[in-house]
């Protein structure tokens, strides 16, 4: 059996089955896959949305009454996990694409371009800190911050709560036991890593994953509250955002004649500010009046620099 076309297949059903729900029957899912893939039958489809409950604990319906197919997510926090999750299977699927794809070397580089870090080290720690986060446990690791050349680092003993990825970088999201609060450490200043018998308190975690679902990037201070920001872009530049949004939260507010306004709802944090400088000219920010003094002082430094 082709593992990356019955990946590719349980992805579509994924897909098909999701939000907003339209409940296709199986017949109707059947039609939808045989436009891209062979050989689809409803024993086949009937097979996979087994196999995606038993794999992924991913679990398809049949709802009589509405008479098809729905994607059961109980759950604020099944739906977080899942969408997670599909994204995992997403980029397993275009790994396992392009590995089987390559037969050697030859030529790769004319066809080929990854994103590429090579000074970051800290993926070494995932596969620890991924016990810790499984088993409930705290862990101890010496952090050396990048400002501080000849700094030694110090001790640090916290509660794990969450791992998080931006700009080809991880980082661990935890509650500092010392300092008494949450703090978020980049994986490659961590240095002696070792796993404890304490264990951590899944009241704090479960409210900093909360906390964090409203955050671009590593920023999330724990006083601050998600605010709605506005953005307005030119037009030219609007379609590029809105195919690849700043933020889950974000949605059409209005287009008018050169330009699209898109509503966020997010902390302000210096992430979102680089976000939005780094558009130049092609956005303004509409609201909140507070982002709109911090982003024109900004500008006004920085304009110094070349006039």
């Amino acid at each position: 059996m082709d593992q990356i076309q019955t990946l590719r297949r349980r992805l579509h059903i994924i897909r098909i089955v999701d939000r907003p729900f339209l409940y296709p029957s199986l017949k109707k899912l059947v039609a939808q896959l045989s436009e891209d893939f062979d050989a689809v039958s409803e024993r086949t489809v009937e097979r996979d949305i087994r196999a995606i409950g038993a794999v992924y604990q991913i679990y398809i319906r049949n709802n009589r009454r509405k008479g098809g197919y729905y994607l059961d997510l109980p759950t604020d926090e099944d739906v977080a996990d899942f969408e997670q999750f599909v994204q995992l299977l997403e980029r397993r699927e275009r790994l396992e694409f392009l590995t089987s794809s390559v037969a050697s070397i030859r030529g790769i580089g004319r066809h080929l371009q990854l994103e590429h870090n090579t000074q970051f080290t800290g993926n070494g720690h995932l596969p620890l800190l991924w016990q810790a986060l499984q088993t409930g446990r705290c862990v101890e690791f010496v952090y050396r911050k990048f400002e501080k050349e000849a700094d030694e680092g110090k001790l640090r003993r916290v509660e794990p709560g969450l791992l998080l990825e931006y700009r080809n970088r991880f980082y661990l999201d935890c509650f500092d036991l010392e300092a008494n609060q949450p703090r978020t450490f980049g994986l490659d200043r961590l240095h002696g890593l070792t796993l404890t018998d304490q264990p951590i308190s899944t009241a704090r975690t479960g409210q900093r994953r909360t906390d964090r679902r409203h955050a671009i990037g590593v920023t999330c201070p724990p006083d601050l509250e998600p605010q709605r920001v506005v953005l307005r872009f030119q037009t030219s530049e609007a379609n590029y955002v809105r195919s690849l949004p700043l933020h889950s939260s974000q949605r059409l507010i209005q287009e008018v004649p050169g330009f699209v306004d898109l509503e966020l709802t997010v902390i302000l944090n210096h992430e979102l500010e680089r976000e939005i400088l780094a558009f130049g000219e092609l956005v303004e920010v509409l609201e909140p009046a507070e982002l709109r003094v911090r982003l024109a002082a900004r500008v006004r430094i920085l304009s110094e620099k070349y006039f």
